[in-house]
């Protein structure tokens, strides 16, 4: 699948306004990154989600299509509190993730990742 077939910046608005997980993912997703250090142990998923809209609301985030097997996602990577997170979402709207990227050297280089382009260049 190429980038230019489906409506990126139709599926970037909708996790905007409302973020819609895989139903019983929420307190997995929630566990897994205070676990890692990602979010505070204090954290609720509106702190988590928040994390999530306010990645794809900068204008400077990096737009990638990520190819996962035979599944298709959008990514969205974008700095925050200086630590680069990245935002996946299923090309359907529904999330499946967002974390701290660890080695952000090198981690979007890999061929699994196609860059789009900023936000700003695709969400006008």
């Amino acid at each position: 699948m190429n980038a230019d077939n489906f409506a990126l910046p139709a599926l970037i608005r909708k996790p905007r306004s409302e973020i819609i997980w895989k139903p019983q993912a929420t307190s997995r997703h929630l566990l897994k990154r205070k676990l890692r250090g990602h979010l505070p142990p204090q954290a609720s998923i509106s702190d988590y989600e928040s994390i999530i809209k306010s990645i794809l609301g900068l204008q400077e985030a990096s737009i990638y299509v990520y190819y996962a097997g035979d599944a298709t996602y959008l990514s969205i990577a974008g700095w925050l509190d200086n630590r680069l997170w990245l935002v996946i979402a299923s090309l359907d709207g529904v999330m499946e993730t967002a974390f701290v990227v660890e080695n952000s050297e090198t981690y979007l280089d890999r061929a699994a990742f196609e860059y789009v382009g900023k936000i700003s260049e695709v969400v006008k």
